[in-house]
């Protein structure tokens, strides 16, 4: 058996386990701890000879020749002398070799091999050792002679590091003991010493944080058994490894001046000096937690010159080889902050598209004002902070200075790359503020000289131009720099960009009405996602919104509005005000769908005064449109004048002129459906079908699909209210096929109770077979519907032999079974029947049977 691993891995207490159960199954138990005095013939055998006689009388007694010159041993033919006594023992032996990296005689490794080679049965022998013993491994592993017992065996699990420390006193929250466990890693003695530490100090969570600089035991502990007895050559190597988190062959010899540093990375490794392997490949490794911190303390404590200087080395290997991240940490661990603002501004835009702008403000902080301007990225990553809580116009005016300084004064003349970035912050700011206009006129600058600048500047503008043609109802425009930006984004590192691409093209679908299509390309955007970012990286946020109108869209809304209330409190780069004003509005009906009408209300008065702070008024309107929306839905007696109160407290005419160049005025759109619904709502049908035709010639023919849907629903309910049955039905059939084909569901639900009830008759005639499931399934969703709701609209209950009659019909039984079962004449169990039909409101036995069990009366 050989146990190998670093120093501190429990190997001792494993070996005398094993040697407590041999003794227990009466065998003879030879123990032998080495030392480097241990790796002559004369000093290994001497020991042997006395563990043997200790064990077992006269079978240490191996030759005279112990007590003669070393240099007359012959160690395979002592060797020979320990096997023919072993062999006389009449019980079993194990032999315990414990510290076995201090035998690296070649004589005495020949005869070990020899003693294994032919130990006779009832030998077992163990070996503990820090380092991979030259030993014929291969041939005993080739026969399965060897049990190999290594760090990861050794390691402990966390569940067994949380019993240990439950069972030594420590009680400790989740938290503080993750903590524990992502420093010791499952290293015996880091756990153990944590435990006493721990009872010498508070348990509390933040006193935890202090322990990486409380410990002298653990310094000691791996000074004395791991770093001391090491050449001085390999100390000041794995000083100088100590700085970074991970390294190659390369960084290795780079840092250590060595020729070869994938041969030193094995050398170590044989040594069992606590590395451990990020890679299956075993290319890229990393120092165990405890020993690279105790080794970063020894050299800062003993040349924190040569500290800062390896980190600029490492910072400047990093940089030749692509990993900005890296390279930036230790600039800023070199203390030189030049070169941390220069790696800063040189990559920051590529740390963005990775979705690491949260490491660009963080370091950041760490450079003085008067070299961060020199520095564009640095410059505009600090105007970015500030124009994000100002008005547009101070925003504007703040940006347009800095392009003057830098020499933007000819909207025609070629831009710069700081140029370029002061503009794309300009157009992130205007996409903000719901300035449209100005985020298309930067797109087309960008476009006029695409190929000639940054490329993630360029995509970005190309983004944003995109997703407010999108917003303005210009879609082929919208599609061309879709296209122009997929062309551009092939030459960035990093998906920020990527996935904000297939996000606007996720929003153009859902604009055009193409639910079921959004939500195929969602779905392909969501598996990419995974392996792209964090599942809780900022970056995320918008995705997750547009998720969110999708599943309302859709009907799904379990879960929905929790997901929307979360995302829409986080803020990210790119961070459009439609997608949240959307989200909000979206929040605002799921709250009331749920019976939350009070957090509704407060929803969409936030939403209100939000868009009005920042002058986004088409927003404001959908806000308004919506409150009007749930006052009709009240049950007061008073809600149409409150309804046209609101309604006329609103100047609609100059909201409008501020949308003038969108090709559906969307003030002018909510005005026209608050209009509609009041005029319902008084029982003015005519008027109101009035007004849906003046909205309809406001309709594009490839656009608002959703917005269609509505209109014909408004209709319909118009038209059956006039008497006019078969041209209502026709156009609630159209809404529901349109519907189906999208899965689109809340639509229906929006527009309240009337919608229900005509749903209600539709399903209930069965004239449309094909869209039954669809239409029950939109009965289920509908707010505060229950099987108790549903019994409020049987006026008569069942009588207890109607209901009797009802289960045996939906057991399949014909009448005359029936009649049989219940002991009844045929024509009673046809009265029963009638009268059933009568009470459920329906016309057949079918439509009975489904009725009965949508109420619960058949039980389960």
């Amino acid at each position: 058996m050989l146990l190998s691993a670093p120093a501190g891995f429990g190997k001792t207490r494993e070996l005398v386990s094993l040697a407590t159960i041999s003794a227990d199954r009466d065998s003879c138990v030879t123990w032998l701890t080495l030392s480097a005095e241990s790796n002559t013939s004369i000093g290994f055998f001497q020991l042997l000879s006395d563990a043997l006689n200790a064990t077992h009388a006269g079978l240490g007694d191996v030759c005279p020749a112990l007590s003669s010159s070393e240099a007359s041993m012959d160690a395979v033919r002592l060797m020979e002398s320990v096997l023919g006594n072993i062999l006389k023992l009449p019980r079993p032996l194990l032999l315990v070799l414990d510290d076995f990296q201090f035998i690296t005689n070649p004589d005495l490794l020949s005869a070990i091999n020899r003693l294994i080679n032919y130990a006779p049965d009832g030998f077992s022998l163990a070996i503990g050792t820090r380092v991979s013993p030259k030993l014929s491994m291969a041939t005993w592993r080739a026969k399965g002679y060897l049990t190999e017992i290594g760090e990861r065996e050794l390691r402990l699990s966390e569940d067994e590091t949380r019993l240990y420390l439950q069972r030594s006193g420590h009680n400790l929250d989740a938290m503080a003991f993750r903590k524990i466990y992502s420093y010791t890693e499952g290293w015996i003695t880091g756990v153990l010493q944590v435990s006493e530490w721990l009872k010498l100090n508070s348990q509390r969570v933040e006193a935890l944080f202090d322990f990486q600089s409380d410990q002298a035991s653990i310094g000691t502990y791996l000074s004395s058994a791991v770093f001391d007895i090491l050449p001085a050559e390999q100390q000041d190597a794995l000083l100088n490894l100590s700085v970074v988190q991970r390294f190659n062959g390369s960084l290795v010899s780079t840092l250590t001046s060595c020729d070869d540093g994938q041969q030193l990375l094995e050398n170590f490794e044989d040594l069992q000096l606590f590395l451990i392997p990020l890679d299956r490949d075993r290319q890229w490794f990393r120092f165990h937690r405890f020993f690279a911190e105790f080794l970063r303390a020894r050299l800062r404590q003993k040349d924190a010159e040569r500290f800062k200087q390896i980190h600029f080395n490492a910072s400047l290997w990093f940089t030749n080889n692509h990993m900005q991240t890296f390279a930036i940490e230790h600039a800023y661990h070199a203390q030189d902050l030049e070169l941390l603002a220069a790696l800063i501004d040189g990559c920051g835009l590529s740390l963005i598209n990775r979705g690491q702008l949260s490491l660009v403000h963080k370091w950041r902080q760490y450079v003085p004002d008067e070299i961060a301007v020199k520095y564009p990225v640095l410059v505009l990553g600090d105007l970015w902070t500030r124009v994000v809580d100002l008005g547009l116009d101070e925003a504007n005016r703040a940006l347009d200075d800095l392009l003057l300084r830098w020499g933007d004064g000819d909207p025609k003349a070629q831009l710069t790359d700081s140029m370029l970035a002061a503009l794309a912050i300009k157009s992130l700011i205007a996409l903000q503020k719901d300035d449209l206009r100005c985020c298309v006129k930067l797109a087309r600058r960008v476009e006029f000289q695409l190929g000639t600048r940054t490329a993630f500047l360029e995509v970005a503008m190309l983004v944003i131009g995109a997703f407010a043609n999108v917003m303005m109802g210009w879609h082929e425009a919208a599609r061309k720099l879709l296209t122009l930006a997929n062309q551009r984004n092939h030459f960035l590192a990093g998906n920020y960009l990527q996935m904000h691409l297939i996000n606007v093209e996720v929003m153009l679908l859902i604009e055009q009405g193409k639910i079921k299509q959004a939500e195929l390309l969602f779905e392909r955007l969501r598996e990419r996602t995974i392996s792209w970012f964090n599942e809780k990286s900022k970056a995320l946020v918008l995705p997750k919104i547009t998720q969110c109108l999708i599943a309302y869209q859709q009907g799904r809304l379990e879960g929905t509005a929790e997901t929307l209330k979360r995302m829409l409190s986080v803020v990210d780069v790119i961070s459009p005000v439609d997608i949240c004003a959307q989200g909000t509005l979206c929040l605002a009906h799921l709250q009331h769908m749920h019976g939350n009408t009070k957090e509704a209300h407060s929803t969409l008065v936030y939403m209100q005064n939000l868009a009005a702070r920042n002058k986004a008024w088409r927003f404001y309107a959908q806000a308004v449109g919506d409150e009007i929306l749930r006052i009709l839905q009240d049950a007061g007696d008073d809600r149409v004048k409150r309804a046209e109160q609101r309604l006329k407290s609103i100047n609609w005419t100059e909201l409008a002129t501020n949308y003038t160049h969108m090709r559906l005025n969307p003030v002018l759109w909510v005005q026209g459906l608050s209009r509609t619904r009041l005029q319902q709502t008084r029982g003015h049908f005519s008027e109101a079908l009035h007004e849906i035709t003046q909205l309809r010639g406001m309709l594009l023919d490839d656009w608002e699909g959703l917005e269609r849907i509505r209109l014909d629903l408004l209709a319909a309910l118009s038209y059956q209210q006039l008497g006019y049955q078969e041209r209502s039905q026709s156009l609630l059939v159209q809404c529901l096929i349109a519907a189906e084909r999208e899965d689109i569901r809340s639509l229906f639900l929006e527009e309240g109770e009337a919608i229900r009830s005509m749903l209600h008759q539709l399903e209930t005639a069965e004239r449309q077979p094909a869209l039954q499931v669809f239409i029950r399934g939109l009965l289920t969703l509908w707010p505060g519907q229950s099987a108790q709701c549903l019994l409020e609209t049987v006026e008569e209950e069942l009588t207890e032999r109607e209901q009797e009659v009802i289960k045996l019909a939906a057991q399949g039984m014909s009448n005359d079974e029936i009649g049989r079962q219940l002991t009844l004449a045929l024509g009673t169990v046809k009265w029963h029947l009638h009268n059933i039909y009568e009470k459920l409101k329906v016309r057949n036995r079918t439509q009975a049977i489904r009725r009965a069990r949508e109420l619960g009366m058949l039980g389960s």
